[in-house]
């Protein structure tokens, strides 16, 4: 476990490991153990949602508050905020974060910046980005480097998200976020920076952009970097290494984005001829969680099925996908069905 008195560079190198087993550190938690602090409870729930693995950023901040020492108590309170964040209970995550200032009956500058911190998150949450911005900035006069970190990574993003052309502003600030060197958020910046400059079509540079952040221990920005980067790679004709990326993107475990890279390598299968793959890779989308990524596999299995000569098989498809009510994947849906009435004349 972490030991406080070790350096940064191996405590950050024991809270990866921790933070790589959210199924099984958290229920070692226990109120009372020595080296389970302020700083490693909230670094250690922050990166578990970071993730969207809620329940252990949940079960950290259940131990924190149970702990003896308003630093611990304080840093449950800010979980428990976070929590709020993932489901969009902005009131209540606001009100948790107040409770986490008033815990401390003493100035605590290092709790004071990640309440600054949190609050910044609820406000940019709330579309309140000037209020944000400011709350921000008082993070970056704390001192602390990890919270600065986050800060700079918080305020790049939503200086990025505020504009679709190039804000070099954003693209500096993230630059800022990279330089401090913490895991958490250079990948999650460069991700950032490559996105803007594939947006305004520089993909040079993105493609470089997304080949560090493709390398992050963060893993839905590792699997969405794959995706973007086989997905450039593949708009400019390098298909072979493209589909490297994408399947990358379809091992991975975020839901959306191995989805879409099952997608997209799929689609790259079936241009090429290969059917047998593509029929494997398609049913593989078919069954994830992301709901638009498992209807538009439906769609592709159903038009397979159709050329197959499997009429049945394919409209089945194709009625599992008209359930869902995004309107492309209707029309997608409309055409496969036109193209079954053509095949049975």
């Amino acid at each position: 476990m972490p030991d406080r008195t070790t350096s940064d560079e191996q405590f950050a190198k024991d809270l990866a490991g921790m933070l790589a087993a959210p199924h099984t550190v958290p229920l070692g938690l226990k109120p009372g153990i020595p080296w389970f602090d302020f700083d490693l409870a909230f670094e250690l729930g922050l990166g578990y949602a970071n993730r969207d693995e809620i329940a252990a950023t949940e079960a950290v901040a259940a131990t924190a508050l149970a702990s003896p020492g308003a630093r611990l108590q304080a840093a449950g309170h800010l979980l428990t905020a976070v929590v709020h964040m993932s489901r969009g209970r902005f009131r209540r995550a606001w009100s948790a974060a107040g409770k986490a200032a008033k815990t401390v009956k003493v100035p605590d500058p290092d709790v004071a910046a990640e309440v600054a911190y949190v609050r910044g998150l609820v406000l940019e949450g709330k579309g309140n980005h000037r209020d944000a911005s400011r709350q921000y900035a008082l993070v970056a006069d704390s001192g602390r480097p990890r919270t600065f970190a986050r800060a700079a990574l918080a305020m790049g993003g939503m200086l990025a998200r505020e504009t679709q052309d190039w804000d070099q502003d954003a693209f500096d600030t993230l630059s800022t976020a990279v330089a401090t060197g913490f895991e958490e958020v250079v990948g999650p910046a460069r991700l950032m920076q490559a996105l803007m400059a594939d947006r305004v079509g520089d993909h040079d540079v993105a493609a470089s952009l997304y080949r560090e952040a493709a390398h992050t221990t963060v893993p839905h920005t590792a699997a969405q970097a794959s995706f973007h980067l086989g997905d450039l790679l593949r708009s400019r004709g390098d298909t072979q290494e493209a589909r490297t990326h994408l399947a990358v993107a379809a091992r991975s475990s975020d839901p959306e984005f191995s989805a879409k890279g099952a997608l997209a390598l799929g689609i790259l299968l079936m241009e090429a001829g290969e059917s047998a793959d593509a029929l494997e890779v398609f049913t593989f989308a078919s069954n994830s969680r992301y709901e638009p990524g498992a209807a538009r596999a439906h769609c592709h299995l159903g038009l397979l099925a159709i050329d197959a000569g499997d009429f049945a098989n394919g409209e089945r498809h194709l009625r599992i996908a008209q359930r869902h009510k995004d309107p492309q994947i209707k029309a997608a849906v409309a055409e496969g069905l036109a193209h079954l009435r053509n095949a049975r004349r």
